[in-house]
């Protein structure tokens, strides 16, 4: 079970055109106080679709995907793990592929378009009721650069599940450093190692 309140903790999240400024939908917390702009903006450009980004800030974590000519972004506070925020982005983008035809993204221009406005109830629904659309398992791992000190890891059920192989490897960014650790098939740690990062 997940123990951080996601609606006070996911800032917004967007759907937006592929390399230009087209707003298809935003839903912007009522917790986050910041106009989200350029934030959303610097996501419009993903060298490569298909595939999910993430930026860290100090203050926000944001993470975006682009597929066909829409790009989709979530963000939220910067103590959630990566890991969470591509579980709740890939929901989304199936749920919105499944309730909306991709035609309908050409009826929209600029910042105003209300064709999606009924989106923002899968969003709120995805935020009340995470736990229920088991997207994420927890696990936990001694980490050899905090003392061996028990760190909890979320995983994306996706990430295993579309593995062809038995063990999975993720790299766990945390307290300045990062663990690679590799995910069998149950979701159990099956070995660890520190790992240098280059920014």
């Amino acid at each position: 079970m997940l123990s951080i309140n996601l609606v006070k903790n996911i800032y917004f999240f967007n759907i937006g055109g592929y390399g230009n400024d087209d707003n298809y939908f935003q839903w912007t917390s009522k917790f986050y106080n910041k106009n989200p702009h350029f934030q959303i903006k610097i996501t419009r450009n993903p060298p490569h679709k298909n595939i999910f980004y993430t930026i860290n800030n100090p203050d926000i974590t944001i993470v975006y995907y682009a597929k066909d000519d829409t790009v989709f972004t979530i963000a939220g506070h910067p103590n959630l793990q990566s890991q969470l925020l591509e579980a709740m982005l890939e929901f989304l983008v199936d749920e919105f592929y499944e309730m909306y035809d991709s035609s309908l993204l050409t009826t929209c221009y600029g910042d105003t378009c209300d064709v999606f406005d009924g989106f923002s109830m899968v969003v709120l629904d995805l935020l009340n009721n995470f736990d229920e659309k088991n997207l994420i398992k927890i696990t936990r791992v001694n980490c050899k650069g905090c003392d061996k000190k028990t760190q909890e890891v979320i995983i994306k059920k996706s990430l295993i599940s579309n593995s062809n192989s038995s063990t999975t490897p993720l790299v766990f960014i945390h307290s300045g450093h990062a663990l690679l650790i590799y995910i069998d098939k149950e979701f159990k740690v099956r070995g660890s190692q520190l790992v240098d990062v280059s920014y």
